[in-house]
């Protein structure tokens, strides 16, 4: 039983942490730029007056748009629920990897049902720009997870962690890992694949979907894509590197791997601060390219594990 109070603890932990995470992230890249930035503690702030500000609906919007926030937070807040964040253990049986999965597919596909539903040239392009994105993230995201299941023969998320956290780091996971960090910033519309901090009509995927949302929808959209990214860096975290999850209860081993935790991701955001500072993004039909070195990544860090090199 409290192996299940300490799943639900450490899930309000990660949406409690995100907007902070999203904050230091933005604090790293003024830092690199050479100028000081926000507060790490501005996304805050910027939820609570989102929330205060009233919504404008498109004339031409359905339900989709009026929904589809609420319906994507919900879904970004079941999912914080079936990773493990600093803790976990080889009993636990729920947080099947494809439920994962399939919970991101569809926080994804609510978000490019919204982008049409507005009726915006937009919207539109944004959502086709999105879906054609994720017929080429998909099959890495597959393969990726395959190798997990070979090094821990499971497809429980929990389980998966806990066998990795056992285990020795090979070769193959290593470059698993690299595939896996390519996913991270192409799903998140990070750099080179996307900039969601540019509004030009030319380069936007992420923000042209959501372009006509406001208010508190748009409170609830910006806060679901930050709770998806922060689970994608944790399963970075925790599944390719696992070193320091606590996997006994007592208050010094969770203690300190929360710190670990929060150390891990800080090294993880200055990694992709360090990205999107330095590198322009890519031509939309040179992402392909991009994702097709994390496939055969992943198809290399297979190969390896089936022949044990």
């Amino acid at each position: 039983m409290l192996d299940y109070v300490l799943i639900v603890l450490q899930s309000l932990f990660l949406l409690i942490i995100t907007p902070l995470f999203v904050g230091i992230l933005k604090r790293m890249k003024a830092f690199i730029r050479g100028y000081q930035g926000a507060k790490i503690t501005q996304p805050y702030y910027d939820i609570k007056r989102l929330f205060n500000k009233g919504m404008v609906v498109s004339n031409s919007s359905s339900f989709v748009s009026i929904f589809g926030p609420s319906i994507c937070l919900a879904f970004s807040i079941v999912i914080s629920l079936l990773v493990p964040v600093f803790y976990t253990n080889n009993i636990i049986n729920f947080g099947n990897v494809f439920l994962v999965i399939f919970m991101l597919a569809v926080i994804k596909i609510i978000t490019t049902l919204i982008g049409l539903d507005c009726a915006s040239t937009f919207g539109g392009m944004g959502s086709s720009r999105e879906s054609f994105i994720s017929l080429f993230a998909e099959p890495v995201m597959l393969l990726t997870l395959s190798v997990l299941y070979f090094e821990s023969n499971n497809f429980n998320v929990f389980k998966i962690s806990y066998a990795i956290s056992n285990t020795d780091i090979t070769v193959a996971h290593i470059l698993a890992l690299a595939s896996f960090f390519i996913l991270v910033l192409a799903e998140n519309a990070r750099m080179p694949v996307d900039n969601p901090e540019t509004h030009l009509e030319l380069t936007m995927v992420h923000e042209a979907m959501i372009l006509d949302i406001s208010g508190r929808n748009l409170a609830f959209i910006e806060l679901a894509s930050s709770i998806k990214f922060i689970v994608f860096a944790t399963l970075l975290i925790n599944l390719f590197l696992p070193f320091g999850i606590a996997t006994s209860i007592s208050i010094y081993s969770i203690f300190i791997s929360i710190v670990i935790y929060i150390l891990k991701m800080i090294v993880v955001l200055f990694v992709i601060a360090i990205i999107r500072t330095s590198i322009a993004k890519f031509r939309l039909f040179k992402v392909p390219e991009l994702l097709a070195s994390a496939f055969s990544l992943s198809i290399i860090s297979i190969a390896m594990l089936y022949f044990n090199l």
